[in-house]
């Protein structure tokens, strides 16, 4: 998930300020609007506050994204428990219990007494005759049981590794969707923090054009000024107060997104230097390369592999050995109701309809799939580092201005109201120095809060916003 352009949207509002629409011409007799329904937002109080770092550590815990994800890796890590189910024993055992209609047995007392009427021949030692056997009586009771241990499978060799490597490659895509989550998180609350500080600048705005407006109001009611900078004063105070509703609904919806990824409604801490808080290894260590993307389409590789290898071995034969035991209620010629066997069974096989062979070919084109998106990934993993860092020192050089350019706007704002006091400046002049006062407070703010978000894009970049976060829970000190 990446939202943004929602953050974006909400770091970006000093071209839609400039584009409002104009203000609605008062006349001077005209009472000044009333204030703008902001978006409503929660009551202070009734939203916990945070810190970053506590925003993150939440998330963590309660993100359902992270969820999803730790969940869809816990299905895959079911692979290997499926995996060794091979060499694992299968025991079954099975019962019956069968009434029939009419006894079956064998008399062979009454077949010697028909061939003796035939023939005519009485027998000479009828004691000998067995006696009549039972082979189905009315009722009969059968039971089973069976237990099969494989000793060799091609499937319980070869297919061991490739489920691990697959689980392992499945973990690292949670840890790697969890670092995105994280990084969402960074840069909507870092946006929040942006957009206080905007507000801020909003409504000393408004509070300026609002004396403006009353200071007009008074000298033209002396006849000192016309009705020109009455109505420029009004305008002045509309037009803040549209650049603060703007923002408000900013900062609606940037909390509501925060309080989606995060799990429970929250609202950002002041903003903070969190410049050392990051853990940002050197580009001599290769960072991109241990990101969690990189390292899970290298345990796809390996498990695909694993599948090719275990392919071109498949025809390789598996042995069992079977143990069943049985009961029968009839003891038949035996004269025994229970009995076992125990067998060595081998099977090999000679030709499948050619599945082997279509498996195959379909698991190297897989094979070959994941080693290009290995290789994609490095390639991504090292351009988002690269622009990340290129980014992070693009936006400290512009912070710099920014806070230059809002130094200066403020002192000629106080120049310019100085010289409107002592005659020597216009209205005009005094509403273009609170406009450029408004516009570079803005400015500065947005780049303060830019700043901190290449910071945590540049840990993204590297895979460490959930190590740094790591790193500073250890370094707490315990209570």
């Amino acid at each position: 998930m990446r939202p943004s352009f929602l953050l974006f949207a909400a770091l970006s509002p000093l071209g839609a300020l400039a584009q409002s629409p104009a203000a609605p011409q008062l006349t001077p007799q005209e009472t000044p609007a009333a204030p703008p329904v902001t978006v409503a937002a929660p009551a202070p109080g009734t939203l916990r506050t945070v810190t970053l770092r506590e925003a993150l550590t939440i998330a963590v815990k309660q993100s359902p994204e992270v969820a999803a994800a730790r969940a869809q890796a816990t299905v895959v890590s079911v692979g290997v428990r499926r995996a060794w189910t091979a060499w694992q024993p299968e025991v079954t055992l099975s019962g019956q219990f069968v009434h029939s209609s009419a006894e079956a047995q064998l008399d062979l007392g009454g077949f010697v007494q028909l061939v003796a009427g035939v023939f005519q021949l009485p027998p000479r030692n009828p004691e000998l005759i067995p006696e009549p056997v039972v082979i189905a009586a009315r009722n009969s009771r059968y039971a089973t049981a069976q237990i099969s241990q494989p000793l060799f499978t091609p499937a319980g060799v070869f297919l061991l590794g490739p489920a691990k490597a697959g689980a392992e490659a499945a973990e690292l895509g949670a840890l790697e969707a969890r670092e995105q989550v994280l990084l969402a998180v960074a840069r909507t609350f870092l946006g929040l923090q942006g957009v206080a500080q905007m507000m801020d600048a909003a409504r000393e705005a408004e509070q300026v054009a609002l004396q403006r407006e009353r200071d007009a109001q008074a000298q033209l009611n002396v006849g000192m000024a016309v009705e020109a900078s009455l109505l420029r004063a009004q305008a002045e105070t509309a037009q803040a107060r549209v650049q603060l509703a703007q923002l408000s609904g900013q900062s609606a919806q940037l909390l509501a997104l925060l309080g989606a990824l995060v799990g429970e409604p929250v609202q950002p801490a002041p903003l903070e230097a969190l410049g050392a808080w990051w853990e940002l290894p050197s580009e001599d260590q290769s960072p991109w390369e241990d990101t969690f993307a990189v390292r899970a389409a290298a345990m796809a590789v390996r498990a695909n592999k694993g599948k090719v290898t275990y392919d071109r071995f498949s025809w390789l034969p598996s042995v069992a050995a079977v143990a069943r035991g049985n009961y029968n209620s009839n003891a038949g010629f035996t004269g025994q109701t229970t009995t076992y066997d125990v067998t060595l069974a081998a099977t090999m096989p000679l030709y499948d309809r050619g599945q082997r062979y279509v498996t195959l070919r379909e698991d190297e084109a897989r094979l070959a799939q994941s080693k290009a998106q290995y290789e994609s990934a490095r390639a991504r993993a090292h351009a988002n580092w690269v622009a990340a860092r290129a980014n992070l020192e693009a936006s400290q050089a512009t912070v710099v201005q920014a806070e230059a350019q809002a130094q200066l706007a403020a002192r000629v704002q106080q120049q310019v109201a100085a010289a409107f006091k002592a005659g020597v400046a216009t209205s005009l002049e005094m509403f273009d120095a609170d406009t450029r006062r408004f516009l570079a407070a803005s400015g500065a703010a947005q780049a303060r809060a830019t700043v901190e978000i290449r910071r945590a894009e540049l840990a993204a970049a590297a895979g460490r916003i959930a190590a740094s976060l790591e790193q500073q829970e250890s370094e707490q000190p315990r209570p």
